[in-house]
C-alpha cells in the first residue's frame, strides 16, 4: 500500500522488490513491471515528492520517512546481490566495474554484510547531495526515486569494497607474517567462525534505517559523498570545503551523537561490558 507524506496526499510508491527481474542497465526501470501511463504517474508522484522535500530543505520527519523505505529496500538487496554475485554485474553495467583479480568467492557473510551496510550510507549520501540537493535526479531522466538511489548505492559499492579487499589482503599478509614469528599469538590464525543469525541481519537493517536521518550536516554529507565516489579523505575534506582534521572531528562528533542518542547499541569493546 502507498504511504502518504502528511498533510500533502503524495503517495511513496513501494519499490520493486528484490526478487522481481531486473534491467541490465541499473538506472532503467523493467519494462515489464508496469505500463507506460504507470510508469509517467509514478515520475510525476516521485517530482513532486521531491518538490516538497526540497522545500523542507531536505531534512524533517517527511524527508526521514522517505530516506526510510529507500533505505529499507536498498540494504536487503544490497545483501542479496552481495550473496549471489550479482552485485559485479551491476556494476559493471553501471560504467564502474570491479576489476576481475580484485573479485573473491569466499569473502564471509559478515565481510558482506558490513560491505553492503557501508555501500548503502555512502550511496545515500551520494544521492541526497547529487541527486536531491545539486537536482540531478528529474522526471525526464526515466528513472523513479527508488532506481536512481540504487544507481548510487551501486556506485558507492565499488571504493567500499575496493578498501575492505585491501584490508584483507593486508591482514593475509600479517597472518603469514605471523606464523614464522614464534611470538606470535597462536590464536590469531584460527578464523572467525561466527555467523550471522536472522535477528543480526533485521537488527543491522532497523539500525541504518534510524541512523541515515540523523546525518544532517550538509559538509559531510558532501564529504561522505566524495570518498563514496573513491576520493581519498583528504580530497572529499577538500572538496566539502572543509580540511581532513575538520571533517574527522565532524564525523566524530556525529558517531559520538548517534551513540549517545542510543540508536545504535554498542557492541562489547565498543564501551559496553563484555
Amino acid at each position: 500500500m502507498p504511504t502518504e507524506l502528511e498533510g500533502d496526499g503524495i503517495a511513496v510508491r513501494d519499490p520493486l522488490h528484490a526478487g522481481q527481474s531486473a534491467p541490465d542497465n541499473p538506472l532503467v526501470e523493467p519494462v515489464s513491471s508496469e505500463d507506460e501511463a504507470e510508469r509517467t504517474q509514478r515520475l510525476q508522484s516521485d517530482a513532486k515528492i521531491v518538490e516538497i522535500l526540497r522545500a523542507d530543505g531536505f531534512e524533517g520527519p517527511r524527508y526521514d520517512k522517505v530516506v526510510e523505505r529507500l533505505t529499507g529496500y536498498a540494504w536487503p538487496t544490497m545483501v542479496k546481490w552481495c550473496g549471489t554475485g550479482e552485485i559485479f554485474r551491476r556494476t559493471a553495467a553501471a560504467g564502474r566495474p570491479v576489476p576481475r583479480h580484485l573479485i573473491v568467492a569466499d569473502w564471509s557473510q559478515d565481510d558482506r554484510l558490513e560491505i553492503s551496510t557501508d555501500s548503502v550510507i555512502n550511496g545515500m549520501a551520494v544521492f541526497r547531495t547529487y541527486g536531491l540537493v545539486e537536482g540531478r535526479w528529474h522526471a525526464g531522466g526515466g528513472a523513479n526515486l527508488t532506481t536512481y538511489c540504487m544507481g548510487a548505492v551501486i556506485r558507492a559499492f565499488v571504493p567500499v569494497y575496493k578498501a575492505w579487499h585491501e584490508a584483507r589482503r593486508t591482514g593475509q599478509a600479517e597472518l603469514r607474517r605471523s606464523g614464522t614469528d614464534e611470538e606470535a599469538d597462536p590464536m590469531a590464525a584460527i578464523p572467525d567462525q561466527r555467523a550471522p543469525d536472522p535477528y543480526q541481519v533485521a537488527a543491522t537493517n532497523d539500525e541504518i534505517r534510524r541512523i541515515l536521518p540523523m546525518v544532517k550536516d550538509p559538509k559531510v554529507l558532501e564529504g561522505l559523498g566524495w570518498y563514496a565516489v573513491g576520493c581519498t579523505q583528504e580530497q572529499a575534506a577538500q572538496r566539502a570545503g572543509l580540511t581532513r582534521k575538520a571533517l574527522e572531528r565532524r564525523t566524530h562528533r556525529l558517531r559520538n551523537r548517534i551513540n549517545e542518542s542510543g540508536v545504535r547499541r554498542l557492541e562489547p569493546g565498543e564501551g559496553e561490558a563484555r
